[in-house]
């Protein structure tokens, strides 16, 4: 079941959990951290009452030497500031005339060109082409109009330069600006970003908490399906991918197509095991009642097979069906 749905472990989850909740306590530091202000956590351990309550975290030094990270590494927590209340700053994300998508392509540039010029010497210039939809994860030019304590620490480290610059320009301007559109300085960046992807050189060797809790519960994850993998069960459930796909189906759907793939459908072979059923065979085939059966062979879905065979959605093959 974990590996239909992607999640891991409940033991490994609280193992990422403790060992993710001491680190962003350490990037807390002293002074926003009341564990680390009272040395419940330094780098030579927990204090044995502390440890008691964290039965994984004691991983979290060995965590750090396995992926070659050093405390000093962390990008320190900054307190919220609130851009907003500035009146020097402005966030633009679609009041400008070149940020509509209703225009072509060169108009954009055109248009981009002309607010550059227009802008560049009386103003500190800020621009991105992320996404500026409103998603559960808000690209930073979203998050930093409503910057709080929970927010990503690369967002709050952003506000708090932004305003460390305030005193060095009359107006500190971020805007948003269309992708892959042709925009001269836009493309030279997206170059610049390809070009450092391949390049073998530790360019800014600091990493965000949030980061390094998505390497935990990776490195969780695929210790957690090495495990899996090792077991004799696993043979039984080859066909299903390491990777599952999120899938827009309502929720009995959902639960069909799982015990599907799982093979979990509760099937007269299955109930006789739980003393449900008294005899394990179809009653239409007088054969053996198995998900294999239900899917492949059982006339009762005989016509509705022939209607996927005619428009090529239909193979004979279990793996293939539930793999889908």
């Amino acid at each position: 079941m974990f590996a239909e749905t992607s999640e891991i472990r409940l033991r490994d989850r609280c193992v990422a959990l403790s060992t993710s909740f001491l680190l962003r306590h350490f990037a807390l530091g002293d002074k926003f951290s009341p564990i680390k202000k009272s040395n419940l956590c330094t780098l030579d351990g927990l204090r044995p009452s502390f440890e008691e309550r964290f039965s994984g975290g004691t991983n979290w030094l060995k965590f750090l030497k396995d992926v070659n990270v050093s405390v000093e590494n962390f990008i320190p927590f900054v307190y919220p500031v609130e851009l907003q209340q500035e009146t020097k700053i402005r966030i633009h994300t679609n009041d400008l005339p070149f940020q509509q998508s209703q225009i072509s392509s060169p108009t954009i540039c055109k248009l981009f060109d002309e607010y550059v010029n227009k802008e560049w010497n009386s103003s500190i210039f800020i621009a991105t082409d992320a996404s500026k939809a409103r998603t559960a994860c808000q690209t930073v030019l979203k998050s930093l109009e409503s910057i709080h304590r929970k927010s990503p620490t690369i967002s709050l480290q952003i506000g708090s330069a932004i305003i460390r610059a305030i005193p060095r320009s009359k107006a500190i301007k971020l805007v948003w600006v269309p992708a892959h559109v042709g925009i001269t300085i836009n493309e030279q960046v997206d170059e610049a970003a390809r070009a450092a992807r391949t390049l073998d050189v530790n360019i800014y060797p600091y990493i965000s908490t949030e980061d390094l809790r998505k390497v935990i519960f990776r490195l969780q994850a695929d210790q957690g399906r090495i495990q899996w993998e090792s077991t004799k069960y696993f043979r039984s459930f080859t066909h299903l991918p390491k990777t599952t796909k999120t899938q827009l189906l309502p929720r009995r759907k959902e639960i069909l197509l799982t015990r599907l793939r799982t093979r979990s459908l509760p099937t007269k072979a299955i109930l006789l095991k739980v003393g449900l059923e008294s005899s394990p065979l179809c009653r239409q085939c007088g054969i053996v009642d198995s998900n294999d059966h239900l899917l492949l062979t059982c006339i009762v879905f005989d016509q509705l097979r022939n209607k996927l065979r005619v428009v090529g959605c239909w193979r004979p093959s279990l793996q293939w069906t539930l793999c889908m």
